[in-house]
């Protein structure tokens, strides 16, 4: 026998695990308080429990109560991004949802020990995920040409959470940690929590496999380590491609 109260319990601990894992995924940095206000939005689908309603007019409650913790979470900065964060949204569901769904048909635990299984579950996938990223086009060689006749050869990971263009000539901005000697600049940025600068340079030209020569790119620079990567693209700059 399950319980109201621990079925609002388990909902928000699989929303809140969902978040987090997809936070991780999308390489943002989002306050805790976020990703549990969210969670507390999704409790609105357990409400349609209660509702009768045609299986239509409930998916399209479901959609927008997906869309509303997504705009919770992360806000809203362009319609891809926002797409993308909902889809990536729902096959964490689906795949969080599936795997428990078996658990529970082929009786190995009891339903409510499944808490303690979420994390563990959505780690995996999480491991797994980064993997499939590397099968897709999300890596690129990047060959930058510096102006004091310099080449450095850089491994780019191509992320939404990118859309830097600095404002005084449309340059888009990618980044990398290598400190460089250059004429930098800075270049306004926004985050969700907060507004900051970031040193950027022009370089002399930007070679990317699968994209091509671009003259209309800054490089900034930041102090911290990437994972698998040493320089984060534009994503800006497949919008030219396609």
């Amino acid at each position: 026998m399950i319980y109201i109260d621990e079925l609002f319990i388990l909902n928000f601990m699989i929303d809140y695990v969902i978040l987090n894992v997809l936070t991780k995924l999308l390489n943002k940095n989002i306050k805790n308080i976020r990703l549990i206000l969210s969670s507390l939005v999704g409790e609105l689908s357990m409400l349609l429990l209660f509702l009768k309603f045609n299986n239509i007019f409930l998916l399209l409650l479901k959609i927008l109560i997906c869309m509303l913790m997504i705009l919770v979470c992360y806000g809203y900065n362009d319609i891809k991004s926002f797409i993308k964060e909902i889809i990536y949204f729902y096959i964490l569901s689906f795949f969080l949802g599936g795997t428990l769904y078996y658990l529970k048909i082929e009786n190995l635990i009891k339903y409510k020990y499944l808490l303690f299984l979420i994390p563990i579950i959505m780690n995996i996938y999480k491991f797994f995920s980064y993997d499939l990223k590397n099968v897709f086009m999300t890596k690129y060689k990047v060959t930058i040409y510096l102006n004091n006749g310099k080449i450095l050869y850089l491994n780019g990971f191509m992320d939404t959470g990118n859309s830097l263009v600095e404002p005084y000539s449309n340059r888009k901005v990618i980044i990398i940690n290598k400190k460089i000697k250059e004429n930098y600049y800075l270049v306004p940025y926004k985050t969700i929590n907060n507004t900051s600068l970031i040193k950027c340079f022009n370089p002399k030209k930007v070679y990317i496999d699968g994209i091509g020569e671009r003259n209309d790119i800054s490089v900034g620079i930041i102090n911290r380590k990437f994972s698998g990567y040493n320089c984060l693209l534009n994503y800006k700059l497949l919008e030219d491609k396609w």
